[in-house]
């Protein structure tokens, strides 16, 4: 694959932002404040949701899940 070709990795995008393996992530609207700071990382990704790991734990989040904690890339404030 050359510089020029699109990214084709599966990802999952919401409100215009894509998210794919491998980034960092917060779920700002979760239900305890520890959750909210909490780092995420994504270890799968598609249309219809994620796959998130943080301290050993794994999550599976639809695109619902998603919607009402909220996410956003780790580095945005």
């Amino acid at each position: 694959m050359n510089d020029t070709e699109p990214r084709t990795e599966p990802a999952f995008e919401i409100d215009g932002r894509r998210y794919s393996a491998g980034d960092r992530v917060r779920f700002p609207n979760a239900a305890t404040r520890k959750d909210q700071t909490r780092v995420y990382e994504i270890t799968a990704a598609g249309a219809d949701g994620i796959t998130a790991s943080v301290d050993g734990c794994t999550y599976q989040l639809s695109r619902g899940d998603i919607g009402v904690i909220g996410i956003e890339h780790a580095d945005q404030k």
